[in-house]
């Protein structure tokens, strides 16, 4: 019996699309799901599975920037935290508020009260939409959780974002499954390997990864929705475009359990970036780390196993001490970071996680650039704007194309959940 799979794949042969999107991460999967729910014809193929690079390895958060106030970027601390209040309004049971406990050493750049009040003005251009935070003194840490070392803590606080409860690439998938309700045609295992515009249509030359097989999609306009690979699909398509990617590699390491309580342990590591240790399920896991990197393909090293486990090590009172011993899985992928030109920056560090979304009107090409998980509505309403500017008929375009089922059918979901005693198998 033929399946989903094999069915799109015929279809994508024979269908005339509007748009191909290629990459099938986050910025892919929220522009199928916004244009296929506003009556587009879109065709979606990525070379792998679907969310299977930086869009799985990430924090697992929606997050509002706050690390990005240090650096003065309100604008876009306001653009996340109402992108961070929009999903907790759309999404109520997978994008759950948590609460971060912040512990200051002391010698840090910047004094645990000013911190303090660095946290109330992000909730505040949050719209209060979280529990407000509180500072906290080394003994009020101490008492809230015991296995932090505070021997060298200055103070802290605690605040409240969000976390994705069933984690980043279900998070991603079910974007995609929303757009094959609204007649999305999707396959993942397709390669392109030559896009050429003819004048009037795009025409890929796709590979069946799977079966070895060669065909051809034809849409009006495509979208390079390849995350770190968007400069290399750009080149294969002659596109030139003004901005490019920098890469950083992130490594998350997850360990068994650390503490029982649900918040996330949030310090400053031994380079100054924040570094986590975010509940996962029955496990923790740690990071992240920051290294400037040539190459979207990256693994993990011992160096960035023994800077994590001798931050945690430092900051936590655990004994044993953790050792490469505990690692029981790794996390590893770059972040697409967008510069304007060629060449690097003198901080790279500072550059932000901001999207772009660049455009080729002549030949109606859109290429998304950068890109957070939590900006992800953003961009898919961004996309269906510059499909409509490009002349392609977009029918119901003020359709709400995201979000969870009314409450009533959501209730009616979740008591029968209960009565089939499902929530034993999510503990």
């Amino acid at each position: 019996m033929p399946t989903l799979r094999d069915s799109n794949l015929e279809k994508l042969g024979e269908t005339e699309f509007d748009v191909l999107i290629v990459g099938g991460g986050i910025n892919g999967a929220v522009a199928a799901a916004s244009l296929a729910g506003r009556g587009v014809r879109v065709a979606l193929i990525d070379k792998g599975d679907f969310a299977d690079g930086v869009s799985s390895n990430s924090s697992n958060l929606a997050w509002g920037g706050i690390k990005y106030l240090e650096s003065g970027e309100l604008f876009l601390v306001d653009k996340l935290c109402r992108s961070r209040n929009r999903l907790m309004d759309a999404y109520p049971s997978t994008v759950k508020e948590i609460r971060f406990l912040t512990t200051i050493q002391r010698g840090f750049r910047v004094w645990p009260f000013f911190v303090f009040l660095g946290s109330m003005l992000y909730w505040v251009m949050g719209r209060f939409a979280t529990s407000p935070p509180r500072f906290m003194t080394g003994s009020r840490i101490e008492a809230t959780e015991p296995i932090i070392n505070t021997e060298n803590a200055a103070g802290g606080l605690e605040y409240s974002d969000c976390y994705l409860y069933d984690n980043d690439a279900r998070f991603v998938w079910n974007f995609i499954r929303r757009s094959l309700s609204y007649g999305c045609i999707a396959a993942n295992y397709v390669s392109s390997q030559d896009l050429e515009f003819d004048g009037e249509r795009w025409l890929c030359q796709a590979r069946d990864e799977i079966a070895g097989t060669h065909f051809t999609v034809s849409a009006r306009a495509v979208i390079n929705a390849c995350g770190p690979d968007v400069d290399m699909v750009n080149k294969s398509s002659a596109t030139v475009t003004a901005h490019h990617h920098l890469f950083s590699k992130g490594v998350h390491l997850i360990v068994d359990r650390i503490t029982d309580n649900k918040r996330v342990l949030a310090f400053f590591a031994s380079d100054g970036r924040l570094f986590f240790l975010i509940p996962m399920g029955p496990k923790t896991c740690i990071g992240t780390t920051d290294t400037q990197v040539e190459s979207p393909e990256v693994g993990v090293t011992d160096e960035d196993r023994d800077f994590i486990l001798a931050n945690v090590n430092a900051l936590l009172d655990v004994e044993p001490k953790l050792t490469r011993d505990d690692i029981i899985a790794e996390r590893v992928g770059v972040r697409p970071l967008v510069i304007e030109g060629d060449s690097g920056v003198a901080d790279w560090v500072q550059l932000s996680r901001k999207h772009v979304i660049e455009v080729d009107r002549a030949r109606r090409h859109l290429s998304i650039f950068g890109g957070k998980l939590t900006d992800c509505l953003n961009v898919g309403d961004e996309v269906a704007g510059w499909i409509k500017r490009l002349g392609i008929d977009v029918p119901q375009m003020d359709n709400r194309w995201y979000g969870e089922p009314g409450r009533d059918l959501r209730d009616e979901f979740m008591l029968q959940a209960r009565l089939m005693d499902l929530d034993a198998y999510t503990d």
